[in-house]
């Protein structure tokens, strides 16, 4: 049995004897529903000295000692992380513009901010209202590539990225939640429509995590 199970072996009490792809606009053909892109037209601690009662009748072996010295390690250690989490999962609070368009930087980025025209990257998650993702350019392990501001995209992402009408514009390297409002996504068409239904119904709000990683 090794040292590591050993030790969390006696995390347990001991019973003491005695002692105690794109963003397409609202006119694009969806090829697949399991995405929409989004185009327009196109140390173990030191051994605790074992405690006796008396010289002869040791409560602890070294073992034990050790054993409960590694969970207390581990325990300082988890509880010193939990400010951390909280602090990755707080809500990003949203800023509405007065396009009607709304925005949080999670990360506000050090790089150049995207020009009019410009070739770019930048990795996203598109969720519903109701927090569904519908697509994830991260689960394809590959960046959106896109012309930004020139009607390539839908207009809440050429908006979002390249700022304007109260929205600042995002720098490379940045991080920003987007919410957009039915006109600024794909309006009362919807998209991914088959059959009846919609991978984004007809007038969705939605949201995109949008990293902009920089000019492509």
């Amino acid at each position: 049995m090794s040292s590591l199970a050993f030790s969390l072996g006696y995390c347990t009490p001991i019973k003491l004897r005695t002692s105690s792809g794109r963003l397409f606009a609202s006119n694009v053909n969806i090829v697949a529903e399991s995405r929409i892109k989004i185009l327009s037209h196109q140390q173990e601690s030191p051994s605790p000295r074992p405690l006796q009662i008396n010289e002869n009748s040791p409560l602890f072996g070294r073992r034990e000692a050790i054993g409960f010295g590694f969970c207390f390690s581990l325990l300082d250690v988890f509880l010193q992380a939990q400010p951390s989490a909280a602090a990755q999962t707080a809500p990003c609070e949203l800023t509405v513009a007065p396009s009607g368009l709304a925005f949080c930087d999670k990360v506000v980025g050090t790089g150049p901010e995207a020009v009019k025209g410009q070739l770019i990257k930048a990795h996203y998650v598109g969720k519903l209202e109701s927090g569904k993702v519908f697509d994830s350019s991260y689960d394809r392990g590959k960046p959106l590539t896109f012309r930004i501001g020139v009607g390539e995209v839908i207009r809440g992402w050429d908006q979002g990225i390249l700022g304007g009408d109260g929205v600042p514009p995002m720098l490379a390297g940045g991080k920003r939640t987007l919410k957009l409002p039915p006109e600024f996504g794909y309006g009362t068409r919807g998209a991914g429509c088959r059959g009846g239904s919609c991978i984004i119904p007809p007038d969705s709000v939605l949201l995109f995590d949008v990293e902009f990683i920089g000019k492509a």
